[in-house]
């Protein structure tokens, strides 16, 4: 009896153990290359804004109309205070890469920012492990360009001078 309750112990720990070790993948290549970021593989656990991605993983850039280094500080800042975040990668006003974990199992995600032109942040948001998703990166993206959006009117709004009603 005893043997067998250790023989099952040690199973389910090689179990755990060789689950573990297939969750911590090497980086995927990443950055910028030939005036875009990498494509997307042939994977639902992957979204990108290049026009040539296909339409299940497609996703808008993000856009803007204010001042390219502004844009990248405010999106800085916006990464810098997420909880689920760690910015790995800073080319100034150019390119952001950035680490999300999930939070119950703490599998990462690689979010990427090229601000290719004025105006246009290409996008790239992939998941390391696994082959969905279920949406999780596509909701992220589309999360952080409306938190991009508000942070991007706040300047506006705080610099605005009163209107005098005499």
């Amino acid at each position: 009896m005893t043997h067998f309750r250790l023989l099952r112990q040690t199973v389910m720990l090689g179990t755990i153990i060789a689950f573990l070790t297939g969750c911590m993948h090497d980086i995927p290549k990443l950055g910028v290359e030939n005036n875009r970021l990498q494509p997307c593989p042939d994977k639902p656990n992957c979204i990108a804004s290049h026009p040539d991605t296909p339409e299940s993983q497609k996703v808008s850039p993000i856009l803007y109309t204010a001042d390219q280094t502004l844009a990248y500080d405010q999106m800085e800042a916006l990464l810098e205070n997420r909880s689920d975040a760690i910015i790995v990668t800073r080319e100034h006003a150019y390119y952001l890469r950035a680490d999300f974990k999930t939070p119950m199992l703490g599998f990462i995600d690689d979010v990427e920012f090229y601000f290719q032109v004025p105006g246009v942040i290409a996008v790239r948001s992939a998941s390391r492990f696994g082959y969905s998703d279920f949406g999780t990166n596509k909701r992220r993206i589309n999360d952080i360009r409306e938190r991009f959006s508000q942070l991007m009117a706040q300047p506006i709004l705080e610099n605005k001078v009163p209107i005098q009603t005499d």
